[in-house]
């Protein structure tokens, strides 16, 4: 039998039964077990082998359900489309305008003057309080300027601004600008511009 013919042949058995052995039905499994057929060169007809033994130039063996090696991993596909954008977050704390206060001789720091510019049209103060007398949040910050003499920061005792005990001061000279941050309960960071102007 030639090749292309049992090539052919094959084609219809895998479909149903394969073969009819002495009253018993011989049928390609549906599991990955493997089925052994010897199919006749003479009459084409079918036996079930257990050892896939057939007999040399009579008969030609088939395998069913017979798994074949992997194949090779195919190309990776490509990127998907970029997900929509997250909704916006809430605004900042610090708003885009400044409120701005004046303050005199002595100005206690309050909670209240979060994001503000305090500024001073002379000789000032700026007091900041222990945080068991004025909370005040972590992260607060607050401007301050003056436009003419001079500006000092002074810490309650127990407050510390930049690791000095001591008070901080603009010098006289007019139109300075800096800024003051709480950066934990008792502990503030003092950053000023350099002198510009006379």
């Amino acid at each position: 039998m030639s090749s292309n013919r049992i090539q052919k042949f094959v084609v219809c058995v895998v479909a149903s039964v394969v073969a009819s052995l002495i009253g018993n039905f011989v049928v390609a499994s549906a599991l990955n077990d493997s089925v052994s057929i010897c199919v006749a060169v003479k009459d084409f007809s079918l036996r079930y082998s257990e050892n896939k033994a057939c007999r040399t130039g009579a008969e030609t063996l088939l395998t069913l359900n017979e798994t074949g090696p992997v194949g090779a991993t195919g190309p990776r596909g490509a990127t998907g489309a970029t997900g929509a954008a997250g909704a916006t977050g809430a605004a900042g704390d610090f708003a885009t305008t400044y409120s701005i206060r004046e303050v005199s001789v002595t100005h206690t720091v309050q909670a209240s003057d979060a994001g503000k510019l305090l500024i001073s049209r002379d000789g000032t103060t700026i007091f900041l309080p222990t945080n068991a007398s004025v909370p005040i949040a972590i992260g607060t910050r607050i401007d301050i300027a003056n436009r003419k003499s001079f500006l000092t920061v002074s810490p309650a005792s127990g407050v510390t601004i930049n690791s000095l005990a001591a008070a901080i001061s603009f010098d006289t000279g007019n139109y300075q600008m800096g800024m003051i941050m709480k950066i934990s309960a008792d502990e503030w960071v003092f950053m000023s511009s350099p002198d510009e102007f006379p």
